[in-house]
């Protein structure tokens, strides 16, 4: 066998390791182990402008994405006196430029027993311990990089998310719209206001829509009129007038609701409740 020069193999090692060294996506991954004050911990970092993930063996895992997410916790959360607690944390912005999709989205619960959130914890109780602090900063870094795209593995499994940009997409129409079906009794609910809330521009808002300004408003009065329709239609709203039922879903103009309603459904609130009323089985009166 030919002998290699040492000063061959000197490169050979020297060179891959100067140009694989990578970034860990800009997330600064840190981890700290707490034991006791869970929610100021937890508020300390978010105001630092990072995402927080509890991690514990004890419990599910947790990520608080920022401090207007956290605030708006009906119960803060609390750990048990003997809880193994890691608060892993990355940087928002950078981890926001990965996974845009977690803007608007409550607090995310994973599994940490099993699948890749078990590997994640497994990562942060090493970091914790010291495990990297004799590493070359090569090495650190391919290491860091690994634990970020761990982290953004977890989070995408806890999604059920494709990592596509159409899966991404469908993701954030799916979570949208389940925004708007909880607020269409909102009289105030606009693309604006959507838009705010899930922490996108107007335009983004409307390219969900397949991109229409009239595609947002479209959908938001075509989901009001169908609510209408199933309450004009149940017989346990018999008590309420017509009037009350387009007031409880959004709508404050009775000749603008009127007009949408018939276009839509081909008859009056009225003919609609009273067609109701005449069928076999049914109530025998209705009230407009």
């Amino acid at each position: 066998m030919t002998d290699i020069p040492q000063a061959s193999l000197s490169a050979q090692r020297i060179i891959p390791l100067a140009t694989l060294a990578a970034s860990p996506r800009g997330m600064d991954p840190a981890v700290v182990r707490l034991s006791t004050a869970l929610s100021p911990a937890i508020a300390a970092l978010l105001d630092q402008g990072r995402t927080v993930l509890v991690l514990s063996r004890q419990s599910t895992g947790k990520l608080y994405l920022d401090p207007h997410q956290f605030s708006t916790l009906a119960r803060q959360p609390s750990i048990e006196p003997t809880a193994d607690v890691f608060l892993f944390s990355v940087t928002r912005q950078a981890l926001l430029r990965h996974l845009p999709m977690l803007s608007g989205l409550p607090p995310l619960s994973f599994d940490l027993a099993r699948g890749p959130g078990a590997f994640l914890l497994s990562a942060a109780s090493m970091l914790e311990s010291g495990a990297l602090e004799n590493a070359i900063p090569q090495t650190r870094q391919r290491l860091l990089q690994h634990v970020t795209d761990l982290l953004i593995t977890t989070i995408l499994d806890c999604l059920d998310l494709e990592v596509s940009v159409a899966g991404r997409r469908r993701h954030r129409q799916r979570h949208i719209r389940r925004y708007i079906e909880s607020r269409l009794h909102e009289h105030d609910l606009t693309p604006q206001s959507i838009a705010e809330a899930s922490g996108i521009s107007t335009r983004a808002l409307y390219q969900l829509f397949d991109g229409e300004e009239g595609a947002v408003a479209g959908w938001i009065l075509n989901r009001r009129l169908e609510r209408i329709h199933s309450d004009l239609t149940n017989p346990s709203h018999d008590a309420l007038p017509i009037a009350q039922i387009a007031l409880n879903h959004g709508f404050r103009n009775a000749a603008h609701f009127s007009r949408r309603f018939r276009q839509k459904f081909g008859a009056s609130p009225r003919e609609i409740r009273q067609r109701v009323a005449m069928q076999p089985g049914t109530r025998t009166s209705g009230r407009g």
